[in-house]
């Protein structure tokens, strides 16, 4: 069990590897050159996005329901020039589908820069040119010193003073073809609430989002915490403490059938998303997580039709017990680890639990220790 966990350790280090991003100027102290396209007298407010290094330079102006904007992207020199970007408004919604989108990049045969129109109707789209639901005029994009820059001015949807805006990258395919975003990390927080007035944000989930974060945290009690909790209890609490039996094996009971319950929930909630779109991506992570299922709903049912103690094939039913039980907890502590490279969470939340497999591995090794030298006094007293 000690070499098992060590293993999960090491591989908890090993896999928590973030992609980098390509980090542009801060607005504040970005200035648009006399060979730029914004306007000569610049923009009245700016705003560092959140995530994917880009920065939004605005004006409005709410008597006449005019907006201005600079969209900055990152990383869109040469070597980048089989990206896209875009930045939208949602006039109807915090989510993708609705958004009203202003799209460029670089043509990958020339270096010139293409800026078009795109409405979203689906999860599927491809950013196909067509006309947004409110007037756009002067829409250009160009490169500056390895940042996109799109140009637009927007008639407000219905003058509101709070906008869902949107804002993403992605492959660009041979043919000049736009292809789908990732839908993991930072390209899934790519959502904010835009208050015109004072500049503030407020992040914006879709219903899709919501359920990734609900699908992780489940798993992470279920699988991650209380499998592993139950494990220790039934392999080293009776050996330790005696007079614990039975009481360790309800307590091993209680605390695995109640991950159990609580996997099932996160399970539900990854079918939930395994539909439309989202059906063919993360694939490795989905097989591992409906082969735990199924690992633990034997689990479960073995405990209902494991024979009595002096049953001749009571050893063999420890054996399954035993080996499938840790095929669990091992896969899904790795599946676990799939999940935060899926989600990229705040890094405090991948060290934490990076503390508590290490607080597992600490424990086990600890507990194995004290059963070895009982049994070694043990023998001894004989």
């Amino acid at each position: 069990m000690e070499n098992m966990l060590s293993s999960l350790f090491i591989l908890l280090i090993t896999t928590l590897t973030l992609p980098s991003y390509a980090q542009s100027v801060p607005c504040a102290k970005f200035k648009f050159g006399v060979t730029s396209s914004a306007p000569v007298n610049g923009y009245k407010k700016c705003i560092d996005l959140p995530v994917l290094s880009s920065a939004l330079h605005y004006s409005y102006d709410p008597s006449v329901e005019t907006l201005e904007i600079a969209y900055r992207h990152p990383g869109m020199g040469p070597s980048s020039s089989s990206k896209w970007v875009a930045w939208a408004i949602n006039p109807t919604a915090k989510g993708m589908v609705g958004a009203q989108c202003l799209v460029a990049y670089s043509r990958p045969n020339d270096g010139s820069i293409t800026a078009y129109t795109s409405p979203i109707t689906s999860y599927g789209t491809t950013l196909e040119k067509g006309e947004l639901s409110f007037n756009v005029t002067g829409l250009k994009a160009e490169l500056i010193n390895d940042e996109i820059i799109i140009y637009a001015t927007i008639k407000v949807p219905n003058n509101g003073t709070t906008l869902n805006q949107l804002w993403q990258e992605g492959p660009l395919a041979k043919g000049e073809t736009v292809e789908q975003h990732l839908l993991s990390g930072p390209n899934v927080r790519t959502m904010a609430s835009l208050n015109l007035l004072s500049g503030a944000l407020a992040p914006g989930r879709d219903l899709v989002s919501s359920l990734r974060n609900v699908h992780g945290i489940i798993n992470v009690i279920s699988w991650g915490i209380l499998m592993p909790l139950g494990s220790l209890i039934a392999r080293h609490m009776k050996a330790i403490i005696p007079s614990a039996d039975p009481a360790w094996f309800y307590l091993h009971v209680g605390c695995q059938l109640t991950a159990y319950l609580i996997g099932v929930a996160g399970w539900v909630t990854g079918l939930k998303m395994s539909s439309g779109t989202h059906a063919l991506l993360h694939l490795l992570h989905r097989w591992i997580g409906i082969s735990l299922f199924c690992m633990a709903t034997l689990q479960v049912s073995a405990l209902f039709l494991r024979p009595h103690k002096d049953h001749q094939y009571r050893f063999y039913w420890n054996k399954f017990h035993h080996t499938v039980g840790h095929l669990t907890i091992f896969f899904g502590i790795f599946n676990i680890l799939q999940g935060f490279k899926i989600l990229m969470p705040a890094t405090v939340w991948m060290v934490a639990y990076l503390f508590v497999v290490l607080a597992y591995v600490i424990a086990d090794i600890t507990l194995e220790v004290i059963v070895c030298r009982k049994k070694q006094s043990q023998v001894s007293e004989q």
